[in-house]
């Protein structure tokens, strides 16, 4: 194949690439509380209540030790250190919402209970965080230093590259948050397959699907963010 032609061919590749990134980035987000709002209005077919649900996966699988508090943030429910933070909204809802939710977190509180995965990805985000204070200083004396100071040209560009790689250590923990919330909803999954029937194990599935899918959608912001069309994120969040 002709060199013109395989240049052209990359080109149009990465052309495509940005696009797909960009419409990933900016529009995920919309599309989980669209599939949100759906899944939300849908009875979870299951004598048991939130609260009883939650109850019979501590006893089953963390020996009681699980602690629920209530949160007013509708939209912050998370797992931490044994403590699962829920809305009122959750707790009280018997939406199929409601129930993907608590089983996502409780799929949290499992990786915890397995391994480390949870308190390394906490410690390389705080450690990912204190570079990131340091991001911009680093860009803007790196380039002073390279078109400033010829003597003190490497030192600059010695500090261009800490940027870069404190940009890749953001991606590598996208990538990594990304994985481990796949893992959670796999596992969520199975504890929603013993209360419900298929069909609306799927509904759940569909939900926990389009909320990974604004993770890649946060991964895509960072990755895309020289291009000034994506919205703005935080690269330690």
């Amino acid at each position: 194949m002709d060199l013109t032609w395989i240049i052209i061919i990359m080109v149009i590749a990465f052309l495509l690439f940005i696009c797909f990134g960009l419409a990933v980035a900016n529009f995920a987000l919309d599309k989980f509380y669209d599939v949100f709002e759906e899944i939300d209005k849908i009875y979870a077919q299951t004598e048991l209540s939130p609260w009883q649900y939650i109850d019979i996966l501590n006893q089953k699988y963390f020996d009681g030790e699980i602690v629920v508090k209530t949160i007013s943030n509708v939209a912050g429910d998370a797992y931490s250190k044994k403590t699962l933070y829920l809305s009122g909204a959750t707790q009280s809802s018997q939406s199929l919402a409601s129930f993907a939710i608590i089983s996502h977190e409780m799929g949290h509180a499992l990786q915890d209970k397995q391994g480390s995965k949870l308190k390394t990805l906490n410690f390389l985000r705080r450690f990912g965080k204190v570079l990131g204070w340091f991001l911009m200083p680093m860009f803007i004396g790196g380039i002073v230093l390279m078109v400033g100071w010829a003597e003190l040209f490497w030192v600059g560009v010695g500090l261009l590259a800490g940027c870069a790689l404190t940009l890749i250590l953001a991606l590598f923990i996208k990538l990594r948050m990304i994985a481990i919330e796949k893992q959670a909803s796999a596992f969520a999954l199975d504890f929603l397959k013993e209360i419900l029937q298929e069909e609306q194990v799927k509904q759940c599935k569909k939900l926990l699907d389009s909320a990974r899918l604004s993770y890649w959608a946060d991964f895509f912001r960072t990755l895309l963010a020289w291009t000034f069309m994506t919205k703005k994120t935080k690269l330690f969040s």
